[in-house]
């Protein structure tokens, strides 16, 4: 790989479009905007203006996406893959830990950001990254942590805890465990109930140990369960049969979308109008919202569990289904 110094990489990618002074000197705070609070513990949600989205594509691009992970065991934030992935790994099992980690995108600070930034180094093609690297952390955190909403924040999630990830993969392998990971949520399962508590009981350590001493696991979301209750991992279920489901709650909840979105297109809306008030309060939904709103949903149980979907083709029409899910067609009526 030839390295190549940062503005000669932003001037081949924008062609003089953009400045690559503007990128050095603009100042971050006036490049987003808070556009409301996340429904988990009031987190603000934010939204970058286009100079700083194109900023962190670039950064994506050349160096964000390029810092290693774990993707034996991480699979948030990847092309292809989702929190499916993470939870397939653990249908076989008798026994579970699930945690998360506390505040997680809050937690990653500005020096947590830089060491692991540099410690990709070797995997990016820039050759002044260090002279350029508290601009990239300035563009990136904001109020000493990375923020909910920005293009960078993803990646940058899952490079944060490469070392820990190894570490907790690891001492799983050595007990004959599964782990996974999908963002701040991390699961260990296996056949042998005390292994699983052993290293469930370390996740809080090593945390320290090899990542940051701000992160700390959620007590009120960490728990030891078993087969012969009710195995509900990120959402899903995992049935008796060994196959991944969708849990009925949300079955439920599609259903009633679906059957006002059929008879009482008011109605219907107002249901996605409670969904979303909390993070799209300053703005009003227009047709294509409630149909994107319908069309995620669908997709997302799709994902899961396809045969479900079927179910949903005989009970409320193939046709109806099928143009939900792709939306790409006419939405009134």
């Amino acid at each position: 790989m030839t390295k190549q110094p940062l503005q000669k990489l932003f001037d081949a990618m924008y062609h003089g479009k953009h400045s690559f002074e503007d990128f050095l000197q603009s100042p971050v705070e006036k490049n987003y905007e808070v556009i409301g609070t996340s429904d988990f513990g009031g987190r603000k949600l934010f939204k970058p203006k286009e100079n700083l989205k194109l900023y962190h594509r670039f950064l994506n691009l050349f160096l964000f996406e390029l810092l290693p992970i774990n993707e034996r065991v991480v699979f948030s934030y990847r092309k292809g893959f989702s929190a499916v992935n993470a939870v397939q790994r653990h249908t076989q099992s008798k026994y579970f830990f699930q945690t998360d980690i506390q505040s997680f995108f809050d937690s990653i600070d500005q020096a947590l950001t830089k060491r692991t930034i540099l410690a990709g180094e070797p995997y990016c093609p820039i050759a002044d990254l260090t002279a350029h690297l508290d601009r990239i952390v300035d563009l990136v955190c904001i109020d000493d942590s990375i923020p909910v909403g920005l293009p960078a924040s993803a990646p940058l999630s899952n490079a944060v805890l490469l070392n820990f990830d190894n570490e907790m993969e690891r001492l799983c392998q050595e007990r004959d465990l599964s782990y996974s990971r999908y963002a701040d949520d991390i699961i260990i399962s296996g056949q042998n109930q005390g292994a699983v508590q052993e290293a469930g009981n370390a996740v809080q350590e090593k945390l320290h140990q090899f990542s940051s001493e701000k992160f700390f696991i959620h007590q009120g979301k960490t728990r030891f369960f078993q087969v012969g209750g009710k195995i509900k991992i990120l959402g899903m279920l995992i049935l008796p049969n060994g196959r991944i489901s969708i849990d009925t709650k949300k079955k439920n909840e599609l259903e009633v979308l679906l059957f006002f979105y059929l008879n009482d297109r008011e109605k219907f809306k107002n249901i996605v109008n409670q969904a979303k008030q909390r993070t799209d309060a300053k703005r009003d939904l227009v047709e294509d919202d409630y149909i994107a709103y319908l069309s995620g949903n669908i997709n997302y149980v799709d994902s899961i569990d396809p045969d479900y979907t079927d179910k949903l083709r005989r009970k409320f029409g193939a046709a109806t289904i099928d143009a939900l899910k792709y939306s790409g067609f006419s939405k009134e009526k």
